[in-house]
């Protein structure tokens, strides 16, 4: 009798804990989707970006502008906004190529990633302190996006 009492409890714990993941938060711009990293909420959104924000001083922007094709364009557009660039480098996330510039304004540090989402361009980016160390892997709220946009 014990048992089944146990046993009953971990399934719904199991149903409980599966419902939950299968109803992450998603935004959408435009055609792409993408899910809302934990712990963040939209602040706002526009025809071209939704804004996400932890606090004041974490925010992750994922913007499709059209006048963005490549890399070198969203450099051009970062730096036309004020943005001060700092470095580059190319991975692999997942089978999808990206490309993560980063940058510095108003002390804050901007790592902004850039990959293809279907015949667009995607810009994510990443807005720490200064002088913060920005999380790696899993822990890092960008991941959830990379790996969900569609």
């Amino acid at each position: 009798m014990k048992f089944n009492r146990i046993f009953l409890a971990l399934v719904l714990l199991i149903v409980v804990s599966s419902i939950g993941i299968a109803c992450a938060e998603e935004a959408s711009i435009g055609d792409h989707k993408f899910t809302i990293p934990e712990g963040y909420s939209i602040l706002n959104t526009t025809d071209d970006s939704v804004v996400l924000t932890q606090d004041d001083n974490h925010v992750i922007v994922v913007m499709i502008p059209e006048a963005v094709k490549n890399s070198d364009d969203a450099k051009s557009y970062l730096e036309a906004k004020g943005y001060t660039f700092l470095g580059e480098e190319t991975y692999d996330a997942d089978g999808k190529i990206v490309q993560q510039q980063n940058y510095e304004k108003d002390g804050f540090t901007v790592m902004s990633y850039i990959i293809p989402a279907g015949e667009d361009q995607c810009i994510v980016t990443f807005t720490i302190p200064a002088g913060e160390t920005a999380p790696e892997g899993a822990d890092n709220p960008i991941t959830t996006i990379l790996n969900s946009i569609s």
